[in-house]
């Protein structure tokens, strides 16, 4: 569960890596990598593709899609901070 090193203009980020699998042919289950499978805490959500780009559901906000124009970017919507994901795995969510 070690976060990645990003890159932003001359500042380095930390960003948590996800685990994208796919459900069927325009959707994908994403988890916290690493994160053990028996821990329902650790998935975060779905994504799905449609009409024109991407539906984001997360988890604990039933009926709240959000709409993403790339995968990337719905995937950046799930993604946690670093400092949230012990607590994410614990059962607290934002």
């Amino acid at each position: 569960m070690t976060p990645a090193a990003a890159t932003i203009g001359s500042v380095d980020m930390e960003t948590v890596e996800l685990d994208v699998i796919p459900i069927d042919d325009h959707g994908w289950r994403v988890s916290i990598h690493g994160a053990d499978r028996a821990n329902p805490f650790g998935l975060l959500g779905f994504v799905s593709q449609v009409d024109g780009g991407f539906e984001v559901c997360i988890i604990g906000h039933p009926g709240d899609a959000i709409a993403a124009p790339t995968l990337e970017a719905a995937l950046d919507v799930l993604r946690p901070q670093p400092d949230e994901v012990e607590a994410i795995l614990e059962g607290v969510r934002h």
